[in-house]
């Protein structure tokens, strides 16, 4: 999506594998210098946590000391708690833990019963030997919610959006009309064209196609990319991506036993598109959709339409 008036300002970042653009009322100029350095150290901070590329990272040097208790900091604690949740919410699907194999120097997930320690008292994690983590992107969507949570409720910053790859995240009103943000959802088969359109007064949405991931690229499912809508940025981007390794069949019956008030289109490699919320959002919040496949919930997680059984 981008912007072309005047009512906005755009920011933007790089990370080591993804560029930032936030957009922000015009304001003084003052405020447009403390934005551009609170961003510039909140994603080099994030940074020195996470990315697996910086050999002295907070993650990096919890995956090294496999086996041996490990103190991290309050923003890696919370991260782990979350992947936790959502370990469990997903029946185990989403795995966090791999175990290292040191013949081959691949990574295979570890069991759902398997699983780190840690110790509250003293901020430490351990993780079972020969095992490491890898968030799958968790941990770059809670850092999006995370800054826009300061923007808004510490700068008091009224309306904005955040996007990063497929991860978007918007507050507020996108004009002084009060109309939604308009967010189009990429084509992967045409270069510049749309599947649709969302309309955002606020919330999260997150993209994921899994032949961006080389750990599903080779899975032989048949989903293409995923969009999943919803209030939470990080259950947005766990549901894309579970979606988009599990498969259509699988994924959509865990999304609709599972999901709290999230919203899905998925793409198969046939060029069928499904959609999976209430029936009353089409039209109003999704538009300009050809639907193939209908899945409507009644606000329980259940498939009324075209179910998975």
């Amino acid at each position: 999506m981008t912007m072309t008036t005047n009512t906005f300002l755009p920011f933007h970042f790089q990370t080591l594998d993804s560029a930032i653009e936030l957009l922000l009322p015009h304001g003084e100029q003052q405020q447009q210098l403390r934005i551009h350095e609170i961003g510039n150290e909140w994603f080099a901070r994030e940074e020195k946590r996470f990315s697996h590329s910086l050999p002295d990272s907070e993650i990096n040097l919890l995956n090294t000391l496999a086996g041996e208790s490990c103190l991290v900091s309050n923003a890696m604690l919370e991260v782990l708690f979350l992947a936790e949740m959502y370990q469990a919410i997903t029946d185990g699907k989403y795995k966090p833990l791999l175990y290292k194999e040191k013949t081959t120097l691949t990574q295979i997930p570890a069991p759902a019963t398997q699983g780190w320690r840690v110790n509250p008292t003293t901020k430490s994690v351990t993780l079972p030997e020969h095992t490491c983590i890898h968030l799958q992107g968790l941990d770059k969507s809670w850092s999006l919610k995370r800054l826009t949570d300061y923007l808004k409720k510490t700068l008091s910053i009224s309306r904005g959006r955040l996007l990063s790859q497929g991860d978007v995240t918007v507050w507020g009103p996108s004009s002084s009309e009060q109309e939604p943000w308009m967010i189009g959802i990429q084509n992967p088969w045409h270069e510049n064209a749309k599947l649709g359109a969302i309309a955002m007064p606020e919330g999260a949405l997150s993209t994921y196609s899994p032949l961006e991931d080389r750990r599903d690229a080779d899975s032989g499912n048949d989903v293409l990319q995923c969009t999943v809508a919803g209030q939470d940025l990080v259950a947005c981007h766990v549901w894309a991506r579970l979606l988009g390794s599990l498969g259509l069949e699988a994924g959509l019956s865990l999304f609709a036993k599972r999901s709290d008030a999230c919203e899905a289109i998925v793409l198969t490699k046939h060029d069928e598109l499904h959609y999976y919320g209430p029936e009353t959002s089409l039209g109003q919040r999704w538009l300009d959709l050809q639907v193939d496949h209908y899945h409507f919930s009644d606000g329980h997680g259940k498939q009324d339409v075209d179910s998975f059984t």
